[in-house]
């Protein structure tokens, strides 16, 4: 089940967060703490939607976040997190909580994210419509 997330959700999705991303392929340092700001400040950030992928007993198996954002007369929606539990990949678990961001923001036509390039996350979202930027490029510093 798909269902709006709400701050009630953050603890769950706080722990599935640091849990699928201080695990390969990732091996991240993900404190409860530093995901828990993240999240939070996302969440909380104007315009920000959300959705959780629930099990039938009410556990987070994966949860999408981002917020709509204007740009020339157009909301675009950049989609800051997303995360599956790591036992339930590729179960299309995070293909229907694309789709119910899609089905929530219909009237958005632009979407952006960051990820690892020629990653299983970047398949993922390839196969899901996504298309590495032609014209933009990440910086970074230092």
């Amino acid at each position: 089940m798909i269902t709006t997330m709400t701050s009630g959700d953050l603890d769950a999705c706080v722990s599935l967060y640091v849990d699928t991303f201080n695990a390969p392929p990732w091996n991240e340092s993900w404190t409860d703490d530093d995901a828990a700001q993240r999240l939070g400040d996302f969440l909380a950030t104007p315009r920000a939607y959300g959705v959780c992928s629930l099990s039938s007993d009410g556990q987070v198996l994966g949860f999408a976040l981002g917020h709509l954002e204007r740009s020339q007369g157009d909301d675009h929606f950049l989609l800051k997190e997303m995360c599956v539990r790591t036992s339930m990949q590729r179960e299309g678990h995070g293909t229907r909580l694309l789709q119910a961001l899609t089905d929530h923001l219909a009237h958005v036509r632009h979407w952006y994210l960051l990820t690892a390039r020629d990653s299983d996350a970047s398949a993922f979202y390839e196969r899901n419509g996504f298309r590495p930027a032609g014209r933009l490029g990440v910086f970074v510093r230092p």
